[in-house]
């Protein structure tokens, strides 16, 4: 590569439609591919460049509504807790794992619900053979208001996408292409015309005012970072979003009928930790075994609606509608 390479010169897109990256001429990049955004920074280092993408801020992410329909009682729906070794602490009571040992034939959403609201919410993850992970803190606890009642709970399982990696750009038969220890792949250079560079921006959320940290769902919880409000009826006192021309008491009867939809908003940590779960004799919050149908658990509002998609939202910086 050349010493007098810079961020100016190395602006591009890397790839094909489907995977590869988009380098800025601010030092920001992206990395795109089936289910992955992953934004980030990248500096040219003598022969090579080194690109350092955004970490999640939190392993965990902790949204949550008023639901004035659940009086005094919780539900909590588990989005991605299936990726890793999971754990749930409600208040003072004994960690509890959120799936069984060695559990399959997951069948989401994952609801749970308690006739008590808690004023602490503690998660841990745990690496393989119950080791603790190499982030910072493994446990994050969470003090949410009496006020909220009806969460969503996202688990951002650490995976190699967040870790630095180095990358080359040279020229191959007359063409310029970018290598990457991340991937190992060959993207050719694009030269994007001046459409494709605002819409790259837009991913990143350049020029753009922060969106606010929100998240919306319907009764199966299909979940949507962004919708259309001006599209929408919104009832302060319920907390709910209408589609026009649907009836507020028009039933949701398909997980992907985003007609009637409810806000969420994201909390923070109250502090952090590291923590080792102790193995306790205690049932997981839930159970399910492909050879053990019966007791396996099942969303009970679920009738027959769309098949939800596996896991949780993609890690990203920027507002993703869940398909």
């Amino acid at each position: 590569m050349n010493n007098d390479a810079s961020a100016q010169s190395l602006a591009g897109r890397y790839g094909g439609v489907q995977d590869g990256f988009c380098l800025f001429d601010n030092g920001r990049f992206f990395l795109y591919g089936y289910a992955t955004l992953v934004p980030g920074t990248y500096h040219v280092e003598k022969d090579h460049i080194r690109f350092v993408p955004d970490k999640p801020a939190n392993t965990f992410m902790v949204f949550a509504r008023e639901n004035k329909d659940l009086h005094d009682s919780v539900r909590m729906y588990f989005n991605g807790f299936e990726r890793g070794k999971t754990f749930l602490q409600l208040n003072n009571d004994k960690t509890r794992s959120v799936f069984n040992e060695d559990a399959n034939c997951f069948s989401p959403p994952y609801v749970y619900e308690d006739a008590t609201v808690p004023s602490q919410i503690a998660f841990s993850h745990m690496g393989s053979n119950y080791e603790i992970t190499k982030t910072d803190h493994n446990t994050e606890i969470y003090t949410p208001g009496k006020k909220y009642n009806d969460f969503v709970f996202l688990y951002q399982k650490p995976n190699r996408y967040q870790e630095p990696f180095v990358g080359v750009v040279t020229k191959e038969e007359g063409e310029t292409v970018l290598r990457t220890s991340l991937t190992g792949s060959r993207g050719l250079l694009h030269e994007p015309n001046d459409k494709e560079v605002e819409e790259m921006r837009a991913y990143l959320g350049e020029g753009k005012e922060k969106k606010e940290d929100v998240l919306y769902a319907n009764r199966f919880y299909k979940l949507l970072m962004e919708i259309d409000t001006a599209e929408y009826t919104y009832n302060a006192a319920t907390g709910q979003y209408t589609a026009h021309g649907t009836s507020p008491d028009g039933p949701v009867t398909d997980y992907n009928d985003i007609s009637i939809l409810h806000k969420y908003v994201l909390l923070t940590p109250a502090s952090k930790e590291n923590r080792k779960p102790e193995k306790t004799t205690l049932p997981p919050v839930f159970y399910t075994a492909c050879g053990d149908p019966e007791k396996s658990y099942r969303y009970k509002p679920l009738d027959k609606p769309a098949t939800p998609p596996e896991g949780p939202i993609p890690t990203t910086t920027v507002p993703v509608q869940i398909k």
